[in-house]
C-alpha cells in the first residue's frame, strides 16, 4: 500500500514510489506528480485534462484525452505515467513518459516522452501563459525528485515552437544541460492564401494537369464525389470501410494494416469516436458510384489540422485516388478561415505528400538533465558518445 501522504481524493493513481515533500513550490499553489495510466480512467482528470485541452500554447491532438486514454489502453502494457503539474486544482500541463534504459549504448535510466505506433507528435499539452512553471516543475519532478532519472528527452517536438523555447530557456535559467538531439523535416500545409493560389503555388502545372486528366478517366467509369463525414453519418460504417480498405492494399498482405492488429484497430476505433465526440474530426472519403476508393482522417485542434491515415483501393492505384483526396483535403483546409496549418506527419522522404505540400514543419529532440553532477555528468558523457558515434561512418554490414 502507498503512504497515505502519496494520496489525494483528486489523485488516487499517484505513483507509489514517492512521497510528496513539502516545498517552496507548493506555498505557491504548485504540485508536480507522476500519476499512473489508471488515472486515464477517472472521469475528475478526465476533465481537468480536456479543460486543459482547450487552452495550450501548442496543440497536440495525440496527447488529448480522445486519443491518449485509449492509447494507453491499447499499448501503455502499464509502464506509462502521467506527468502533470497542477496549479492548485487546475491542471496546466501533462505529458505521458516511460523510463527506458540505455542510451547511446551507456547504461542509464531516463525519461522518455511516450509515443505509440500511431502517435507523430509528442509535445506536451501546456496552458497558455504557464510554460515556464510547467518545464521548471517537471524538470524538477524528474531530474531531482524520488523518481529522477539520469535525463529527461522531449520527443517529437516542433523545433521552432513555443515549447521548445520556453523549455530551452527554463533549463538555462537552472543550468541545467539541454541540447538538441536528433531532428527531421515533414511537410506541412500553412493557410493564409487561397485554396487555388497555393494549389498553383505547390503544385506544378503539369502535376494539376495529369490529375485533372486522370479525374475525367475515372468519372467514365461512375461518378466521383468527395464526401466529409458529418454527425447524422454513421462513424462506425465509415471506419470499419477505412480499416477493409486499408487491409485491402499491400499493408493487409503485409500484415501491416490496422486491421491486421487487434490493438491498433481498437485504438483506432475508440480515437475516431472520441474525436467526433470533441469535434474534432475531419473525415473525408472519394467515392467512385458510391463505392469509397480512397480515405483520409485527419485530427482537428485550434485550427490545424494533424494527419492521421490515408488509404485508397489498388484497384484504381492507376488514377491517382490518394493523391485526389489530398487535394480535396487542401481545398477544405484552405477555405476554412480560422485554418492556421496542417502537418502531414508523414516521413521526411514522402514522394505523394511532399510534391504537394512544399512548406517544411522540422520536429526534434531535446534532452535536459537534473541540477546534481552525476546527472549532468551522466547527460554530458551521453551527448559526447553520441556526437562521436555520429562522425564515425559505418562500414557495409555494421
Amino acid at each position: 500500500m502507498p503512504p497515505l501522504a502519496a494520496l489525494s481524493p483528486l489523485n488516487p493513481w499517484r505513483c507509489a514510489l514517492r512521497a510528496p515533500t513539502p516545498t517552496a513550490v507548493e506555498t505557491q499553489a504548485l504540485r508536480a506528480e507522476l500519476l499512473s495510466a489508471e488515472a486515464a480512467r477517472d472521469p475528475a482528470f478526465v476533465a481537468a485534462w480536456t479543460d486543459l485541452a482547450g487552452d495550450l500554447v501548442e496543440e497536440n491532438p495525440f496527447y488529448e484525452p480522445y486519443a491518449l486514454a485509449p492509447a494507453l489502453a491499447a499499448y501503455g502494457g502499464g509502464k506509462v505515467r502521467l506527468a502533470c503539474v497542477w496549479r492548485g486544482e487546475r491542471l496546466i500541463g501533462l505529458t505521458p513518459l516511460e523510463a527506458r534504459r540505455f542510451y547511446a549504448r551507456l547504461p542509464v535510466v531516463w525519461w522518455a516522452s511516450w509515443v505509440w505506433p500511431h502517435c507523430y507528435f509528442a509535445a506536451p499539452l501546456v496552458r497558455r501563459g504557464h510554460e515556464s512553471a510547467f518545464f521548471s516543475e517537471l524538470f524538477a519532478l524528474l531530474g531531482e525528485g524520488a523518481d529522477a532519472r539520469a535525463f529527461l528527452r522531449l520527443c517529437r517536438i516542433d523545433r521552432d515552437g513555443a515549447l521548445a523555447a520556453a523549455a530551452a530557456r527554463t533549463a538555462a535559467k537552472e543550468r541545467r544541460i539541454c541540447y538538441e538531439a536528433g531532428a527531421a523535416s515533414r511537410a506541412m500545409l500553412c493557410g493564409g492564401a487561397s485554396a487555388e493560389a497555393t494549389l498553383a503555388a505547390h503544385v506544378r502545372k503539369k502535376k494539376r494537369k495529369e490529375i485533372a486528366r486522370l479525374r475525367s478517366r475515372l468519372e467514365e467509369l461512375g461518378r466521383v464525389e468527395a464526401k466529409k463525414i458529418t454527425p447524422t453519418d454513421d462513424l462506425g460504417a465509415w471506419t470499419e470501410s477505412f480499416l477493409a480498405l486499408e487491409d485491402k492494399s499491400w499493408k493487409g498482405a503485409r500484415k501491416t494494416s490496422m486491421k491486421a492488429s487487434e490493438a491498433d484497430a481498437a485504438w483506432f476505433r475508440a480515437a475516431l469516436a472520441g474525436a467526433q465526440a470533441a469535434g474534432k474530426l475531419d473525415f473525408l472519403r472519394l467515392d467512385l458510384a458510391g463505392r469509397p476508393i480512397a480515405m483520409l482522417v485527419n485530427f482537428l485542434s485550434n485550427g490545424a489540422g494533424y494527419s492521421l491515415k490515408i488509404c485508397h483501393d489498388p484497384e484504381f492505384a492507376r488514377f491517382s485516388p490518394g493523391v485526389m483526396i489530398e487535394l480535396e483535403a487542401m481545398r477544405a483546409f484552405l477555405n476554412d478561415p480560422s485554418f492556421r496549418f496542417a502537418d502531414s506527419c508523414a516521413a521526411p522522404d514522402h514522394t505523394m505528400i511532399n510534391g504537394l505540400w512544399r512548406t517544411r514543419r522540422t520536429l526534434a529532440g531535446m534532452n535536459v538533465s537534473g541540477k546534481g553532477a552525476g546527472a549532468r555528468a551522466s547527460l554530458g558523457l551521453a551527448r559526447l558518445v553520441e556526437g562521436t558515434r555520429a562522425k564515425i561512418p559505418l562500414r557495409a554490414g555494421v
